[in-house]
């Protein structure tokens, strides 16, 4: 018997290359907004830093440069930190729990 995944990618066998092509999408425009945040703050500390006008820029730039790398750094490490098997389901009817095998998979 199969697993979940397994059934999943034999039910729809184009899932995993749409998968990847928004995984590189989303990678593209994060990579693009911190560029556009880094660019801002370099304009206004070349154009602006001098008189301290147009301060507004700062907040502005910071703000679109780490909010996507803050992001996949929750991401990443959110992925390093999930279980692999879910151990908060009850077990079948007339089978035994293994508190054994539940410790080995929560450390």
């Amino acid at each position: 018997m199969g697993s979940d995944k397994e059934k999943m990618s034999e039910s729809n066998p184009t899932e995993g290359p749409r998968k990847i092509v928004k995984t590189y999408a989303a990678c593209l425009w994060s990579f693009l907004v911190s560029l556009g945040g880094g660019l801002l703050l370099g304009w206004w500390e070349y154009e602006y830093h001098p008189e301290n006008r147009q301060l507004w820029m700062v907040p502005f730039g910071l703000i679109l440069f780490s909010t996507p790398l803050i992001i996949w750094f929750a991401i990443f490490v959110s992925d390093i930190c999930s279980c692999t098997e879910d151990v908060t389901q009850s077990p079948a009817d007339g089978e035994n729990h293994e508190p054994d095998k539940v410790i080995k998979l929560l450390t």
